[in-house]
């Protein structure tokens, strides 16, 4: 029987069950000791999550239930993607050309080979109305190669939403999900190329806990770092992460702080941490998993 050491499993919180019958993607908590159950008397606790061979399992580093100073949930939480508009005021005088832009400012490894904005072009024709001109602004910019806000128009109005970035999506060559804020710029000076207003109505905000998201944390903490046995320091092969693209997840992150002594080291800290992300149908917070641990620690959860 092989194990394998990991710093973050993903899966299933499912009740205690033995090793040997535990199920490929169902993680529990057990008692390092007795190979049973935590209980409050547990005084080493491991996690374990079942691979496809059974009895074959991936285990957590084990910490000491004494030493344990923090486990902080982290809920599922939706991310909102940023919204702006532009609003065409007074089209420009005909034959006028207006440059309109779209200015990445975060998260600039999203744009592949540095192009950190869009600029299009836009010439104005007699008889031309704010809402025909909005309407060749938004279809400028959707002529465009790269673009990673979708651009729509309603009669004088033009909005800009950012696109949601995947690891294999069409659009990013990264290996990490992204989260985009931006800027849109319009003519702000005199000499007939229109007045325009522009906003943002639509604040972006972080999420946590979607696929994309936890596949990056897994291929991190468990891939690149903490996996023993699955990945040598010279593959550069992809890690294929074992997150469900269907489901979202609740992480928990555990941290224990104890004491090593070595030769004529005198002694140091020697902090442990894992991170457990369980899908978003599987009892969290005071219920499967907190009831699981029972542990002699606060455990603290953060809201979305």
């Amino acid at each position: 029987m092989r194990n394998h050491v990991s710093k973050m499993l993903v899966g299933e919180g499912v009740a205690f069950s033995a090793i040997a019958s535990l199920t490929e993607g169902k993680i529990v908590s057990m008692d390092l000791d007795t190979r049973a159950a935590v209980t409050s008397n547990t005084k080493n606790i491991v996690f374990v999550k079942g691979t496809s061979v059974l009895g074959e399992p991936l285990i957590t580093g084990p910490m000491s239930v004494k030493d344990i100073q923090s486990a902080v949930t982290n809920p599922y939480t939706a991310a909102v993607s940023q919204k702006s508009t532009l609003t065409v005021g007074t089209v420009p005088s005909a034959g006028k050309t207006a440059i309109f832009k779209v200015v990445y400012i975060d998260n600039l490894s999203i744009v592949p080979n540095q192009i950190k904005q869009t600029a299009i072009s836009v010439t104005a024709v007699s008889g031309e109305t704010t809402s025909t001109f909005a309407t060749k602004i938004a279809a400028e910019f959707n002529k465009q190669d790269y673009l990673f806000v979708t651009v729509t128009s309603t009669s004088a109005i033009v909005t800009f939403e950012a696109k949601v970035l995947l690891t294999r999506s069409n659009y990013n060559r990264i290996d990490r999900p992204e989260t985009l804020t931006f800027e849109v710029g319009a003519p702000d000076e005199f000499g007939g190329t229109g007045v325009y207003t522009v906003a943002r109505t639509l604040a972006p905000k972080l999420g946590q806990g979607d696929p994309a998201n936890i596949a990056w944390l897994e291929d991190r903490f468990q891939g690149r770092f903490g996996f023993s046995d699955r990945r040598s320091w010279n593959d550069g092969k992809k890690f294929n992460p074992s997150v469900d693209p269907t489901k979202n997840y609740n992480t928990i992150v555990i941290n224990a702080n104890s004491l090593a002594e070595g030769d004529m080291q005198g002694v140091r800290s020697n902090p442990i941490g894992v991170i457990l992300a369980i899908t978003e149908d599987t009892a969290i917070g005071a219920g499967l998993f907190y009831e699981q641990l029972g542990l002699a620690v606060s455990l603290t959860e953060i809201p979305g």
